[in-house]
């Protein structure tokens, strides 16, 4: 669904991204990861048409998105980026329907049509009591989904998130990251997220890319992918690997400067 071929992209004379070639499959819960700036932000900006690359292409439906317009992209591709203002004091059901411009007339004004997909977004997150509330009185996780429902009203079948939990606590982490993988199971939509905790990347994905120096260095499923010696190679800490007894997947231990022995099971 998305074919990434060759990119190196960057900001002025920084290059940050050096010949990266990466495919997301439709449907994917496809996760990112790698030490900070390693890379990922910049390439979700890529990929979401935001930073236009010095060379490389980006394929979505075998179409380069260079040929899209603003319009027919934001209708195909959604993205959250890592930190968004909610400092202003927009009502939270004005807030979230800005994410249905791409689907507006020319004046921009919000019909009825655009109301209801709003109403069923609020009721799929369970978020209604918000609804008359200001973005600025929300709490960090209810700030979070009120920008995921501003995200889900877009319709698109592409979501890219950067981040999207990694100022939450680990109950609103496992809250976000279950409305995504329900977005992706239920609703099909193909989920691309940078992370930095390796176990929600595990429980959560079903394929991973690990960044470094902005390149990919591999990418695969989590159980190719994470293991104790490309853990190491990139973060350079020693890990023990081991099964959730619940959800069957791996799990990352790290260890202390002074372990001398690792291994996984």
């Amino acid at each position: 669904m998305i074919k990434i071929e060759k990119i190196f992209a960057g900001y002025a004379k920084n290059q940050v991204l050096k010949n990266v070639n990466l495919n997301v499959k439709k449907n994917d819960f496809f996760g990112i990861i790698g030490k900070n700036g390693a890379g990922k932000s910049t390439l979700l900006k890529v990929i979401a048409k935001l930073l236009k690359p010095y060379t490389g292409n980006v394929l979505i439906d075998a179409e380069n998105i260079n040929s899209f317009s603003k319009k027919r992209f934001a209708q195909k591709v959604a993205f959250l980026p890592q930190y968004v203002d909610m400092s202003l004091n927009f009502p939270v059901k004005d807030f979230i329907i800005f994410g249905r411009y791409p689907h507006m007339n020319i004046l921009k004004i919000p019909l009825q049509k655009d109301y209801t997909v709003l109403n069923k977004v609020m009721e799929f997150l369970k978020i209604p009591h918000l609804i008359n509330k200001n973005v600025n009185e929300l709490s960090g996780g209810e700030k979070q989904v009120v920008l995921i429902a501003q995200v889900l009203v877009q319709e698109t079948d592409i979501v890219l998130f950067d981040e999207p939990v990694s100022h939450l606590d680990i109950g609103k982490q496992n809250t976000v990251l279950e409305i995504l993988r329900k977005l992706n199971t239920k609703f099909n939509k193909t989920i691309v997220l940078s992370l930095h905790d390796l176990n929600l990347a595990s429980e959560f994905c079903n394929a991973i890319a690990f960044m470094e120096n902005g390149s990919i260095y591999k990418y695969g499923a989590p159980t190719e992918i994470l293991n104790a010696e490309n853990i190491a190679k990139i973060y350079n800490v020693k890990v023990l690997i081991r099964q959730n007894p619940v959800s069957k997947k791996m799990f990352v231990i790290p260890l202390s400067k002074s372990a001398d022995n690792y291994h996984t099971i």
